[in-house]
C-alpha cells in the first residue's frame, strides 16, 4: 500500500501573516481535519480553497490560487493590499485531546556485563 492509499486522519492547515502589539507574524492553524488517504486529503484541502473567504484584505479584487509543492498558496490583492494565504496537509501522528496519553513504560531492566 503506498502513501497515498493509505488512510489517516489529515489536517487542512492554512498559513498567514499576522499583525499585533508585538509586529507581524507568520501563524498556522487547522481549518479543519478529514479522514481518508492522501489523495482524497488534497482533494478535500483543494474545495476547501476555493471555498475559502479572507478576512483581509476588506476590499477583495482580486483572487489567485497557485499550486505549490504538496498545497496552494492564494494571493489575495485588494484595493491598496495585498495578502497571501498558504494551504497544506499535515498528517496527524498524536493529538492527546483525541487519545488519552499511555502511561509512560520504563525499559526493561538490562543485565549486567558478564565477566
Amino acid at each position: 500500500m503506498t502513501q497515498d492509499e493509505s488512510r489517516a486522519t489529515w489536517g487542512l492547515m492554512m498559513s498567514c501573516l499576522h499583525g499585533g502589539v508585538g509586529g507581524l507574524h507568520w501563524g498556522t492553524r487547522a481549518e479543519g481535519h478529514v479522514s481518508g488517504t492522501r489523495r482524497e486529503a488534497r482533494n478535500a484541502l483543494y474545495r476547501h480553497v476555493l471555498a475559502f473567504e479572507p478576512r483581509k484584505p476588506l476590499n477583495l479584487v482580486r483572487r489567485t490560487v497557485y499550486e505549490e509543492g504538496e498545497g496552494y498558496l492564494l494571493i489575495a490583492e485588494g484595493m491598496t493590499q495585498t495578502f497571501e494565504y498558504r494551504f497544506s496537509l499535515s498528517r496527524v501522528v498524536h493529538d492527546t485531546a483525541q487519545q488519552p496519553a499511555a502511561p509512560a513504560v520504563p525499559p526493561p531492566p538490562v543485565a549486567p556485563p558478564s565477566l
